[in-house]
């Protein structure tokens, strides 16, 4: 089974426990490409005593969808049939990915070939009795995912105008834009963070009343912004409906991350110039 299947990992800056993050899959495929953007450190001999990992450093971030399009481009001159896509934050049970790749590789034979990227639940509270096996979804987080590379080259690969933020949700529309499907494997579960969720009062009361909340960083905001803008003319109208409610959730979210950010008026800087570089078609890497 493993022979079927490579794993890639974009890291940034590792920590101990991010590297004991792929021990839990390591074993499990026959390839791991692990991609490091860190600038300034070469981290190679973290994974030295792993036979099956390549090590690929250039002394540049390069964010992710470049990356992805490198690592699928790599799988598929090595002829893997599936390349799973993991953030370096993630890991598994081992029982789960056992699990996972068989409903990959069992998965209804008719439908197979219609899939462009599976994937699963981010933990086990979000699983009980009524869950079902599988279902159809817009789009998939890239933690956990596994993209059919048969279908790679047709969708057109990750859109390298996304430094951050989106790279996944585009690739998953551009299936769906070409007749794929995305499913999300419902009873099984991989470890996932969501961020930390910290206790922040909103500048619209003085920051007299707390809550908590998970928020971004304003650069983060910046490529949230931007992104959803570009998202959202390259497939309004291919995806009308589900562009509504990306755009929709994209907008609530990033007003959360205005309103309870410590740097309020920075935040509004890099919104600003989101929405300049966008008008101005400068994508990928922000240029400060």
């Amino acid at each position: 089974m493993k022979n079927n299947f490579a794993a890639c990992v974009i890291l940034y800056n590792p920590k101990k426990e991010d590297i004991a993050n792929i021990l839990t899959y390591v074993n499990k495929v026959k390839k791991v490409y692990v991609f490091d953007n860190t600038e300034g450190k070469n981290n190679e001999n973290l994974f030295e005593k792993f036979e099956n990992v390549s090590y690929f450093w250039d002394n540049e971030n390069k964010g992710l969808s470049i990356r992805l399009n490198e690592a699928c481009k790599k799988a598929i001159a090595e002829n893997f049939e599936y390349l799973m896509t993991m953030d370096q934050d993630s890991s598994f049970l081992e029982e789960n990915i056992d699990q996972y790749f068989n409903v990959v590789l069992n998965f209804e034979e008719k439908e197979k070939e219609k899939v462009a990227v599976y994937g699963l639940e981010y933990a086990a509270n979000d699983i009980n009795n009524t869950t079902p096996e599988y279902i159809e979804v817009d789009h998939l987080i890239t933690s956990a995912s596994v993209i059919n590379l048969k279908s790679y080259e047709e969708i057109g690969g990750f859109d390298e105008n996304l430094f951050i933020d989106g790279v996944d949700i585009d690739y998953c529309y551009a299936a769906l834009s070409k007749g794929f499907k995305n499913i999300k494997f419902g009873r099984i579960y991989f470890n996932h963070s969501l961020g930390i969720r910290t206790k922040r009062g909103s500048i619209f009361t003085l920051y007299l009343f707390k809550k908590y909340v998970s928020i971004h960083s304003p650069l983060r905001v910046y490529y949230m912004y931007r992104n959803t803008l570009y998202i959202k003319n390259k497939y309004e109208k291919l995806l009308p409906e589900i562009i509504h409610k990306f755009v929709k959730n994209q907008r609530h979210h990033i007003s959360k991350n205005i309103k309870y950010s410590n740097d309020f008026f920075l935040v509004l800087k890099y919104k600003r110039k989101a929405i300049n570089d966008y008008n101005n078609n400068r994508m990928g890497k922000i240029i400060e």
